[in-house]
């Protein structure tokens, strides 16, 4: 705990946040759910579970049950924005959640009254300009429901950041973390979608093209009229890998659906 205080702190704070607002459903994307490698990822599934056990956590376990209509919703707008989209589950079926999305639920579910259904999605090896597109489609389901929607982009920066790190080392790594989080805190994702290839590549990097969707469904927000701020509220690196969090405030003024 001692060795990655910031990030607890900073999960916490999202915590509080999360049960604040209060969200009906949970629209999370997971670098570790499983990925098709031409296909943008959508599960349909009825419900989900998982624990973390194989973490030394057995008694950490969550379960809630899926957000069916929001998750279709998103899979035919894609099918018809032509993205490149695939079913990664089926109606009546549970999941198992992978740690990708256990860990960032663990957090954000804590202090909830009630817990909020899920649609969990997964991103693939299209180029990045593929991945934002598909953001701005999720953006405009998530827009136009009639619930309250809270998007997870959950992902991990270089894993190279120190020698005996998970992926090894290079000095590039704290190169591309340093960018991201640069460009995260000024709002400015055209240019943290610029880093340079070679750059990503040397990183070692699981999260790039979860944040290429998360600039999708900000776009989209921003195209409806939102007003979108981000914060960086914590950077740490302990272990080799970088760890980053954030968050993306999104609020929409209307006379018919207040502030949002």
């Amino acid at each position: 705990m001692r060795n990655v205080e910031s990030t607890v702190r900073a999960m916490e704070a999202v915590r509080a946040k999360a049960a604040g607002f209060r969200p009906d459903t949970v629209v999370l994307l997971s670098p570790h759910a499983p990925i098709v490698t031409r296909s943008m990822g959508v599960s349909i599934a009825s419900a989900y579970e998982g624990t973390l056990a194989d973490f030394m956590a057995p008694d950490v376990v969550v379960e809630v049950e899926a957000d069916e209509e929001l998750a279709r919703d998103i899979l035919e707008r894609s099918e018809g924005g032509d993205v490149p989209v695939v079913a990664t589950s089926s109606p009546g079926q549970t999941v198992d959640l992978d740690h990708g999305s256990l860990v960032p639920l663990v957090y954000l579910l804590g202090e909830m009254e009630a817990l909020p259904r899920l649609v969990l999605l997964a991103f693939s090896l299209l180029d990045l300009h593929q991945h934002a597109n598909f953001g701005a489609l999720v953006g405009e389901a998530m827009l136009e429901a009639d619930e309250r929607v809270l998007y997870v982009a959950s992902s991990d920066l270089s894993h190279r950041l120190k020698p005996g790190g998970p992926a090894g080392f290079d000095p590039r790594g704290a190169e591309f973390d340093r960018l991201v989080a640069e460009t995260f805190s000024a709002g400015d994702w055209r240019g943290m979608l610029s880093i340079e290839p070679t750059l990503v590549d040397a990183a070692g990097e699981c999260g790039y093209r979860s944040l290429a969707v998360l600039s999708g469904v900000v776009a989209a927000a921003q195209a409806a009229g939102a007003k979108t701020t981000n914060h960086l509220l914590s950077y740490e690196g302990p272990f080799g890998v970088g760890y980053l969090v954030g968050e993306v405030e999104i609020t929409e003024d209307s006379a018919d659906r207040g502030t949002r």
